[in-house]
């Protein structure tokens, strides 16, 4: 794809986290629940960014003076597990609720019958995601390259 269009420059941020997101903020939901499923063991890294370093590198990015990197994967300075971010989620909420490994074949048929729905709660293309790691590369442009030093989530994300 870079030799179709060399000027391009290809951002693939980790999972985002901030105000009113769709990754703390739906953790935050599932800690409402008595019993919190896992997808698999909650074994998959993640490595959390922040929506506002992520623009912080689009800005520069797009600047004066563009580095000779054309792919970038942004990720926070932590990598955790699932099970990691479920736990800081409920600890910051003062909530504490039993973990419940649920196999990914399970998720699979849960998102292929809810499918039909207008707007369904899972989705084949999320379980797909959590199916693997998610963490970026050091093959690639990172944060680093542009000079920025990205905020932790363990620490940001207190308004979850």
């Amino acid at each position: 794809m870079i030799s179709a269009l060399p000027k391009a420059i290809i951002l693939r941020p980790s999972v985002m986290f901030g105000p009113d997101d769709a990754f703390l903020s739906t953790l935050a939901g599932l800690t409402r629940l008595p019993v919190i499923p896992l997808f698999g063991k909650g074994n998959t890294r993640l490595q959390p960014v922040h929506v506002m370093d992520v623009a912080r590198a689009i800005g520069r990015l797009l600047g004066n003076d563009p580095p000779e990197r054309r792919l970038f994967e942004l990720g926070g300075p932590d990598i955790i597990r699932y099970r990691e971010a479920i736990e800081l989620v409920m600890r910051e909420l003062s909530r504490e609720r039993p973990l419940l490994p649920v196999p990914f074949p399970l998720w699979q048929l849960l998102a292929l019958l809810v499918a039909p729905l207008p707007s369904p709660p899972l989705t084949r293309d999320q379980v797909a995601l959590m199916a693997h790691d998610n963490v970026a590369s050091d093959a690639v442009g990172t944060f680093d390259d542009l000079g920025i030093l990205p905020r932790s989530c363990g620490t940001a994300c207190r308004y979850a």
